[in-house]
Formats: structure tokens, sequence, C-alpha cells
């Protein structure tokens, strides 16, 4: 990419104009070592954007692990259904168990928790609603919360009765965008081998009344370049059909790492850091408001570099197995860092971002829009 036509690209959003898909895909083909200032000018450019509209301000988040016990047959995820020894626990939750993790992660002030659940064949939407309803008692012992999920799509009128019973936000992560691989990553007849059936959720979220909701792709499953334009392009579709709505955009970021039971550990489309960092910048420069969720499958370094700007979700000592935090249950679905709310708190605050735990996205919207008036 020629040095003049990206700054024709940065002066665009240097006076506040929106930038087409064309120009993110211009974008996207940069290459980090051989285009080395073009790259550090995207960077930047992501970064003093997100400055400008969230006053380096990032906000916590912590996924909360319901059950480890899923039907489904990926075969990059160690929670696989055949895996049955490998760094692995297969176990649901009690009421009890659910209460005290939640209370153990509200002493330490976390306010927003997105709960997470496998295929789990047990579990029915009742589960559900009973766990969002559970997790708001307790939280409102605490002054209240934000309570969220990741788990597999529904329809129209089951997000209609999450959303009654108190469910703010909701993720599902595409993980692959190209339609032939999804199905060699997906295989057996499940739930989530059906493609359109999942591509399509996050309509039906928004239809159901959920108007905070979070796509993504797991890089590293296929050519990186095409899956994150994919996800530019299923994002901006769902915008232009809810042009009349209120939306807050939730980015998923994994990216692939080994699992110990998992059949696909590596492959040759894992974006290099630089990659990485360059995909989700212009995601920012593309939708500056949209928040990305940085997960500590990467090291603290990169996190930082992400995190820069503000304007993203920070995960801090994540346990990615039900019980983890409280309880002292053992396994992950995939390994993460530790990166202890108190010690990395203070490393933030440090490099000048500012960490929110008492959140909601209305009080994100009204300071988005604040700023928009200035």
């Amino acid at each position: 990419m020629k040095k003049d036509a990206l700054q024709k690209i940065i002066d665009i959003i240097e006076i506040g104009r929106r930038l087409t898909l064309a120009q993110t895909e211009e974008m996207l083909n940069v290459d980090p070592q051989k285009e080395e200032e073009n790259f550090r000018n995207i960077v930047h450019s992501s970064r003093k954007l997100k400055a400008k509209l969230f006053s380096e301000k990032i906000f916590t988040i912590v996924p909360l692990y319901v059950t480890s016990i899923c039907q489904e047959h990926c075969i990059y995820c160690n929670y696989r259904a055949e895996n049955k020894y490998q760094e692995i626990e297969r176990l649901r939750l009690s009421d009890e168990e659910l209460q005290k993790e939640i209370h153990f992660l509200a002493s330490q002030g976390l306010r927003v928790i997105e709960l997470v659940y496998a295929t789990d064949p047990n579990f029915k939407l009742s589960h559900i609603i009973h766990h969002i309803k559970l997790t708001h008692r307790v939280l409102d012992e605490y002054g209240g919360g934000v309570v969220g999920i990741n788990s597999r799509p529904y329809s129209t009128q089951e997000y209609e009765k999450l959303k009654s019973a108190g469910l703010e936000f909701s993720v599902l992560w595409q993980e692959c965008y190209d339609e032939s691989r999804y199905k060699e990553l997906h295989q057996g007849d499940t739930e989530k081998t059906n493609y359109d059936y999942r591509i399509e959720a996050q309509q039906r979220m928004i239809d159901g009344g959920i108007t905070s909701v979070g796509f993504g792709v797991l890089s590293g499953l296929h050519e990186w370049r095409k899956e994150w334009f994919a996800l530019f392009n299923h994002v901006q579709s769902i915008l232009d059909k809810n042009k009349d709505s209120i939306l807050s955009i939730i980015l998923g970021i994994p990216r692939l790492k080994p699992a110990a039971g998992a059949l696909l550990q590596r492959t040759d489309y894992v974006p290099t850091d630089k990659e990485y960092l360059l995909a989700i910048s212009v995601f920012n420069l593309l939708f500056p408001t949209a928040l990305p969720f940085i997960n500590t499958r990467e090291n603290w370094e990169l996190c930082l570099e992400i995190a820069k700007g503000g304007g993203a979700l920070f995960t801090f000592n994540c346990r990615t197995i039900p019980g983890g935090y409280s309880l002292g249950r053992q396994g992950y679905q995939f390994p993460t860092n530790d990166f202890r709310i108190d010690e990395y708190t203070k490393k933030l605050n440090g490099s000048g971002l500012q960490v929110v735990n008492n959140w909601n996205f209305q009080s994100i919207n009204t300071m988005l829009t604040r700023k928009e008036n200035i």
C-alpha cells in the first residue's frame, strides 16, 4: 500500500468520516514486516481515535464458566466431546457453586459477568434464565451489575425470554467464516454444524431486544485476512439493517492456541503478533465505538498493546473451567495467563489507562454521545 494512499485514508478518519469496506480491505493487506511505517501509522491512528472517544478507559469483564459438558466435536477445542481426560474436568455448577463463584468475583470489585456455556445437552433455556436471575441477585448484594452470556445460538423468541430475565448482552463467535472450512472444523450433525443458524444469531438477538451483541473469529482457523474482512462485512450488514437502533458491538479476538485435548493444535493461518494487532486496529478504525474483548490467551505485553487508547473490555485472572475461581477446579477450555487483578490493575493504571469495574453499556453510550456533541 502506498504511503500517500494510506495518508488519504487517515485524513478521512481525522475529519470524522466513515471508512468504506474497500478501504479497510486495503489496510488489511498491509504487510507489517515489509511496510513497517504504514503498519505503525495504522496502529497509531487506531489508538488516537480510541483515546479521543474513550479517554483511555478500559472496562473489566469476567467470564464465568457454568458447564464443561459439551456435545460438539470442534477439532480445535479442548471441550470437544471425545476429549475425556486431557486437561479437562467435566462438570456443571450447582446453584450453590455458581453463587460462590459470583460472590468471589464480585468481592474483587468485578461487576460485569459473562456466563459461559458449552453446548450442554442437559442445559435448557430455563436453566440459563435461572442462572441470569441468580447472578443478578448476588450482584445486587454488591450494588448491582451486568450479566451476559456466551452460549449456543437461540431463536428470537428465546432471546426475548432471556432479555426479560435480565440478560444485557450476548456474544457468539462465528469461529470461521469460510463455510467449507467451517464444516471441516465442526464435524458430525450437531447444533454448531448449522453455519447459517449461527451466523444469523446476532440479528435474532437484536430482534429479541438485546442491543449489546458480540461478533468474532478464531484467528488461525483459516486465512486470517479473508476471515477478518468477512467479519467486517458481517458487522456492517447488521449495523445497516438496524440503523434506527443504538447498538453496542463487542469484538471477540481469540487467536488459535494449542490445547491439550484438541485435534488441531497449529496451522499456517495464525497471524503474527503484528498482523493480529493490525487486524484489530483496522477494525477499530472502521467501528471505533466497538469494544474489543481482550483475553488472557495472549501475553501481557500484547494485551497492553491492544488496550492502548482505551475502548476495550479487559479480563484479568481468567479461568476457563467451571469452579476455577473459588472452588479450586482444574483444567481449561484453552490455556490462559494469570493476570492477578490487584497487581495488573496497577500496571494498567501505570501505563496511562483507567480501569473501570462498575460500568454498563448505557453509561458507555452516554459517554460516547457526549463526546460526539463536543
